[in-house]
Parts: structure tokens; sequence; C-alpha cells
């Protein structure tokens, strides 16, 4: 079938060419040569399919006569262009949507890696903890041999100045009472320093505890401050695309219900003055988005 429309014969002529070149074709957009074929292919059919409203909208004027036929060739030969230009643009946003999702991909791995480092230093911190109680420990066992050994000299001392005080006990009751005397201040001391030291390491134990507490409550704040950010961030980003995405269908039902008016009532008497005026405001605007 060929146009009767005379102004529409370049366009329809070049349709042949343009379904041979096009129609079916699968570019390769995951490379910068498919990527730019594409991009040239969808402009060259959307220059000829530009080209064609701004030819109708410049017969139309003068020939009101002929609109019918005008609209309904224009909107089979875009019918045509579209099937051709859809599929090159569903290439070319698969792709977009691919990259996007590979950089989405990137952005999680740099967070996973982010938080196994984190991970890494706590374990590393851990581990020196229980390095500092193991030395604990051990001290402790080592102060614990040490009393042993001293007990058992004393014992082995009381052992032996006994055997002296059965041999010569009344000779030296003046001295045993004096060396027991010392014996039992040297046990208090030793008590006493044994107690401190105590003291000083049920500090120190306390001290890391309350460290390591202090250390994991700065983890958590910082990891739910992040996690809170992260999704400040993509719920401001999600809300900016739904308005978007809003206005632009708004701005489309607009224009889809002043097409609609016009195809339906603009040849009706009561309608026809009003139904000029919005085929003009429409024509102005394919216009000017046609000469941008």
């Amino acid at each position: 079938m060929t146009t009767e429309i005379a102004e529409y014969k370049p366009t329809e002529s070049a349709l042949a060419d343009l379904a041979k070149r096009y129609e079916k074709v699968q570019f390769d957009v995951t490379t910068k040569e498919g990527m730019r074929s594409a991009i040239e292919g969808r402009a060259e059919i959307r220059k000829l399919r530009i080209d064609l409203e701004k030819k109708r909208v410049e017969i139309k004027a003068p020939a009101l006569a002929k609109c019918t036929l005008i609209d309904s060739e224009a909107r089979r030969i875009t019918a045509v262009l579209v099937s051709l230009e859809e599929p090159i643009d569903d290439q070319i946003k698969f792709e977009e949507r691919k990259k996007q999702e590979e950089l989405e991909s990137k952005i999680r791995a740099e967070k996973e890696r982010i938080e196994a480092e984190e991970k890494a230093k706590r374990d590393a911190q851990e581990a020196e903890l229980q390095k500092q109680r193991d030395e604990i420990i051990a001290q402790q066992a080592a102060m614990r041999k040490a009393e042993e050994e001293r007990l058992e000299a004393e014992r082995q001392s009381r052992l032996k100045i006994e055997e002296e005080e059965r041999a010569a006990r009344f000779a030296r009751e003046e001295a045993d009472r004096k060396a027991r005397a010392e014996i039992e201040a040297a046990e208090v001391a030793a008590r006493q320093a044994r107690q401190a030291e105590d003291d000083r390491l049920q500090a120190e134990r306390e001290k890391i505890i309350a460290a390591n507490r202090e250390l994991e409550e700065k983890q958590r704040k910082e990891r739910e401050a992040d996690a809170a950010r992260a999704r400040i961030i993509q719920q401001q980003k999600d809300a900016a695309e739904r308005e978007k995405q809003i206005a632009a269908q708004q701005k489309l039902d607009g224009m889809n219900l002043l097409n609609h008016f016009v195809l339906i009532y603009g040849e009706q008497p009561d309608f026809k003055e009003i139904g000029d005026v919005i085929h003009k405001w429409i024509s102005k605007k394919f216009q000017a988005k046609a000469d941008k």
C-alpha cells in the first residue's frame, strides 16, 4: 500500500529501506560501537517520524478537507516507524538497566568488603583481649605456686623451729615468742600484699571489660548510623523518581485527552472552534519539540 499524500512520499519511500536495515535488528549495545549504532538508528527513524509530524501539521492547516486522510495516513506510517523504533529503544533501555544493576552490585560488594574489614578488626581486638586475659591467668597461677612454695617453706621452717624448741624449750622461750611474732607479722604482710595484687588484677580485668563494651557500643552505633543514612538517601531517590514519573504521566495523559477530544469532537459544529484552538496549540507544542 502506498500513500495518497504527495508530501508523505519521501518518508513513505524511505520505509522499505528502514525496514530492511532496522527491522528485528539486534544491536550489540554492550559495546560502545553497538550502542552508538543503535542510538544513530533510533535518531534516524525518530527524525523521519518527527519530520512526518511537522509535514502533517504544515499541510493540514490550508487543507482541512484532507485532515481525516492526513491523520489516518500519519498514524499508519507512525505505527510502522514506532514498530521499528521501539525494539531498538528496548535494547538501549535494557542495556542501561543492566549497567545500573552492575553499578548497584559493585556498591553492594564494596559494602560487604567494608563489613568484612570491620569484622577482622573486631576479631583482632578480641584476640588481643584474650591474650591479656591469658596473661592475667598465668600471673595468678604463678602467684599461687609462689604462695604454695612459701607455705611449704614456712612449714619446714616451723618444723625446724619446733625441733629446736623441744631441744632448748626453757632456754629459748623468749626467743621462740619473738620468732613467732616475726613470723605472724610476715604472714600478715604477705596476705596484705596478696590482697593488694588481687585487687589490682581485678581492677585491670574490669577496665578491659569496660573498654571492650564501649568499643562494641561505638561500632554498633556507627553501623546503625550508616544504615540510617543509606535508607534516607534511597528514600529521597525513590521519591524524586516517583515525582518525575507522575509529572511525565500527567503530561502524557493531558496530551492524550486533548488529542482524543479533537479526534472525536473536533469536526462537530458545537466544538469546532475549541477543537481548532486545541489543534493549533498541540501543533505548536509539536513544532517547538521538533525544533529542539
